[in-house]
């Protein structure tokens, strides 16, 4: 009689969304190693969860290591667990193991099938002892490892997770066939995080390009028939078209994924002062910055036009694990592609620079100096501050935000920039160019302000947050502005001189070449037979 109401049980499971689907067949497919990526609210941990429940009746004796990085975390993924197992009737649910913080499942027999007992462990990742980094897991032969919001592991910890993927008998010694999983879970990360280096995507976005390893993307969209059309729609509000933060909130795909206040957020408007229109303009500098990073160095070129008391920037190019070795010859070599060859180049850079503080041997000045560059340590002229100090850097952040308030005297806004930016990334030990949106992802939202409090003896001055992928790009074009004293505002003196010998540089220009051309001319000229050459007398020092 019992038996035959347990072979009567049926289970059945609420509606799956297609990412969901896809997680609960990933035991089913051969990859090792899978990324669960997506927008928030897009249900992937609600997916997990069904996941593992087939996991613990379908792989008898099935080890699970069920994790978030940080202990207080764990009450999240409990409030995951008691929603999905509601799903499921109490007779299958498994009891709490207090000594081994897991919950095991129990034994017997289900439709015929007999159980060994598969236990989830539940635990944190984070060790107290950081000469430990794997003492959470060490030691533990498990067959599928899930880090939930795996953002916030460190890559050490997902090498070591890695390795523990060896379950191949059942917890009575049997010989099993486990699948080998390991499974991250979390939102989108931005292109330079270790994730998106672990599971590089080809060019459709959702394909994950190394062998072994799976992407699945999430995006709110799946999942908009459990959230409604009114929470769709205040997602849709606060994330329209051409938002920023839309492809990480709603598509599920990768991109500025940082929290806090932009730099440049009340000031700098992608449809305003995003131009294809920008270009060189003769009879003016060049302005160039280097920021040298550690592995993250950086280069932006722009020009100060003085008569129209307008900036614009006319490129730029971001380095990743590279150092200044490598990425300085190939930004000479963009820069001679893009600019004309009698361009004048005013290059300014990080002040550390002077002092070796670039991965190399020698100073990074050193180096760009015996490649031609004579870039100089951007320095505040009133002052002589460094150009790394808070007050200084904050003066030129406020010197910028007011050209992109401001417009120019032709009418047309004071900041403009193309949307040139090239990144170099090595593949397979080659340099590859690709283009990139980063320097106006920069502008409009990665720069942001540091959460620390200000110091007390100058509480009005904010830093911005440092250690992100956009600060490089941002420091590279501060140097330049705070290098050539660019003004907060260009009085109406200034203006007049500033027009006047705009106006007359092409006169100026000319004149110099006609010249040249007559030197150039009167060299080609000359008679170099040396027979025609006039004969000097012998001179009659040292005769008799």
């Amino acid at each position: 009689m019992a038996a035959a109401a347990l072979a009567a049980v049926v289970l059945t499971l609420p509606p799956m969304t297609h990412p969901q689907i896809e997680i609960y067949s990933i035991d089913e497919r051969e990859e090792r190693c899978i990324d669960v990526e997506g927008s928030p609210r897009s249900a992937k941990s609600w997916g997990v969860g069904f996941w593992i429940w087939k996991l613990a009746y379908k792989y008898p004796g099935i080890q699970i290591f069920y994790s978030r990085y940080k202990d207080e975390s764990l009450i999240q993924l409990r409030d995951v667990w008691n929603k999905v197992s509601v799903s499921f009737p109490e007779y299958l649910h498994p009891t709490w193991n207090a000594s081994e913080q897991a919950w095991d499942f129990p034994n017997g027999k289900w439709i015929g099938k007999v159980y060994t007992g598969s236990r989830v462990y539940l635990s944190s990742i984070k060790s107290a002892e950081t000469d430990l980094v794997d003492s959470k897991y060490k030691g533990k032969t498990l067959a599928v490892v899930i880090v939930e919001e795996a953002q916030e592991l460190p890559r050490v910890n997902y090498i070591g997770l890695k390795e523990r993927l060896s379950q191949s008998r059942t917890p009575d010694n049997k010989p099993y066939a486990y699948p080998l999983k390991l499974v991250l879970v979390h939102n989108c990360v931005d292109e330079d995080h270790w994730i998106a280096e672990e599971f590089p995507l080809g060019a459709d976005g959702d394909t994950c390009t190394k062998a072994g390893h799976r992407h699945i993307r999430a995006d709110l969209y799946s999942n908009a028939q459990n959230l409604g059309p009114d929470v769709m729609a205040g997602f849709e509000m606060d994330y329209p078209p051409g938002h920023t933060l839309r492809r990480t909130k709603i598509e599920g795909k990768r991109g500025v994924t940082l929290v806090g206040k932009p730099v440049y957020g009340e000031a700098f408007k992608k449809p305003i002062h995003l131009s294809q229109s920008v270009r060189f303009t003769p009879f003016y500098p060049i302005l160039e910055g280097w920021d040298f990073g550690e592995e993250k160095p950086a280069v932006v070129w722009f020009q100060y036009l003085r008569h129209l008391a307008a900036i614009r920037v006319l490129g730029a190019v971001k380095g990743s694990e590279l150092f200044l070795e490598l990425f300085a010859p190939k930004v000479l070599e963009i820069r001679a592609r893009m600019f004309p060859v009698d361009a004048v180049i005013q290059s300014w850079c990080d002040p550390t620079g002077a002092t070796g503080n670039g991965g190399l041997q020698f100073t990074p000045i050193t180096l760009l100096h015996q490649l031609g560059v004579p870039a100089r340590p951007a320095k505040d002229s009133s002052s002589n501050r460094d150009g790394n100090d808070a007050e200084v850097r904050y003066k030129a952040i406020q010197t910028v935000a007011g050209y992109m308030l401001r417009q120019a005297t032709d009418g047309s806004p004071a900041f403009l920039m193309a949307p040139t930016c090239i990144e170099l990334v090595r593949e397979n030990g080659v340099l590859v160019e690709k283009p990139s949106h980063i320097l106006a992802t920069a502008f409009e939202a990665g720069y942001i302000w540091d959460t620390k409090a200000a110091s007390e003896d100058k509480p009005n001055v904010r830093k911005p947050k440092k250690g992100t992928r956009y600060d490089d790009l941002m420091n590279a074009f501060e140097y330049p502005v705070i290098g050539e004293a660019i003004p907060l505002a260009a009085t109406v003196q200034q203006l007049l001189q500033a027009a006047a010998a705009y106006q007359s540089a092409p006169e100026r220009e000319a004149l110099q070449r006609r010249q040249q051309e007559s030197r150039d001319l009167r060299r080609a000229q000359r008679d170099h037979d040396p027979s025609d050459q006039p004969r000097r007398s012998k001179s009659r020092r040292g005769m008799l």
